[in-house]
């Protein structure tokens, strides 16, 4: 059997196994079994996930090969004596795009909070959060033009609000649903259309600001600065000093997995191959 062979075959039969241990996850969750079982089952489906996409890669092939008896497979060369060099100024915007985030990434994705004039509240999907001071801790984000020319409502929002804006910054579990809020998000919607109200989770508000009820902490934060970007740039950098982090929980000693953008236009989570991906055109 060809080594590609060996990859499909083991590959396959380990992403059945995790599938087997997501349905299996559901009807446990289900029928309210303790704590202890649901994390066993949950180890046993990432850890499965996680071997699945070593095979797929290739890593351990001299396991499947049997060409070595090591119990650790040997370190990979991924540039090894053939490199390229890409000049960054030939690419289209969307080959530019999707090379730097594979680079770069992956980024955690967030959903934004803000209000307009009219005290409508907006939620949008964001990779751009970036810290840029812990004393005094500020934050910023780049925001454009979405991908047919409109001026993002966030951005809209903040320059109205100008300085001393308020924004949350929701950080979301590593599901299917979080990515699916994500994805009705990013579409446009009429200035009278609450985001909030599409969305899975429900409005939660408190004395530091908007909460969204599926996030696992949000961060409050007010404008400081709204900087124009060099080199003709269509964004701009928005930096926000943190006012508050609320979290979903002080005693969960186990960190919950956050969605993350993995490649150019796929999510995921950032514990291990979760055995699922999000595409969507954003």
């Amino acid at each position: 059997m060809k080594i590609e062979d060996k990859r499909e075959f083991i590959s396959s039969f380990l992403e059945r196994c995790v599938k087997y241990a997501e349905m299996s996850l559901e009807r446990k969750i289900e029928r309210g079994e303790g704590d202890d079982e649901i994390k066993r089952w949950e180890a046993y489906r990432d850890f499965t996930a996680y071997s699945a996409s070593e095979v797929a890669s290739g890593a351990l092939d001299e396991w499947l090969d049997g060409s070595s008896d090591n119990v650790l497979p040997s370190a990979p060369e991924p540039l090894g004596s053939e490199i390229l060099s890409t000049d960054i100024g030939k690419l289209s915007h969307v080959e530019r795009r999707g090379l730097i985030a594979r680079v770069l990434g992956p980024r955690p994705v967030f959903l934004v909070g803000t209000r307009n004039s009219s005290g409508v509240r907006n939620l949008a999907p964001m990779s751009s959060v970036s810290i840029l001071s812990n004393t005094p801790p500020l934050v910023s984000m780049s925001l454009s033009s979405d991908k047919g020319g409109r001026i993002r409502d966030t951005f809209l929002n903040i320059e109205k609000g100008g300085l001393g804006s308020k924004v949350s910054i929701h950080a979301l579990l590593g599901d299917r649903r979080s990515a699916m809020d994500v994805e009705i998000c990013a579409q446009p919607h009429p200035d009278n259309v609450s985001e909030w109200d599409l969305v899975s989770g429900r409005l939660v508000e408190c004395e530091t600001g908007d909460l969204l009820s599926t996030a696992i902490a949000t961060i409050h934060a007010e404008v400081v600065e709204i900087r124009s970007l060099p080199k003709d740039c269509k964004a701009s950098l928005i930096i926000m000093e943190v006012l508050s982090i609320t979290l979903a929980s002080e005693d969960d000693e186990e960190r919950r997995p956050r969605l993350i953008q993995i490649s150019d236009e796929v999510l995921s989570n950032d514990i291990g191959p979760a055995g699922w991906a999000h595409a969507l055109d954003w």
